[in-house]
């Protein structure tokens, strides 16, 4: 069974306008890369769901295979949540966006 990385960004105005920063969280909490985009766009090729950039990271955590889900709107999706519930479970502290 692959495992299930999810995909988001976040606004990221101080380093220009339509700046964001992309995250991969893996759905048992692990917070596994990041990455600074100008652009929405660039941040899903970025974080590899439109390229294979991190997919040598995440391939090393999951050989047996994975499957990257974007998710456009974190704050609310149940998944994101979930995953970040597990990752501030994990580590004692939430990982900030």
């Amino acid at each position: 069974m692959k495992s299930i990385i999810y995909l988001a960004c976040f606004p990221a105005p101080s380093w220009g306008e339509g700046s964001v920063k992309g995250f991969a969280l893996a759905e048992d909490g692990e917070g596994l890369a990041s990455h600074l985009s100008s652009s929405i766009d660039f941040s899903k090729h970025d974080m590899g769901l439109t390229s294979n950039w991190k997919h040598n990271v995440y391939e090393k955590l999951y050989p047996g295979g994975f499957e990257l889900v974007w998710i456009d709107k974190p704050e609310t999706d149940e998944r994101w949540q979930a995953a970040l519930a597990l990752n501030k479970a994990r580590d004692g502290v939430e990982w900030k966006s």
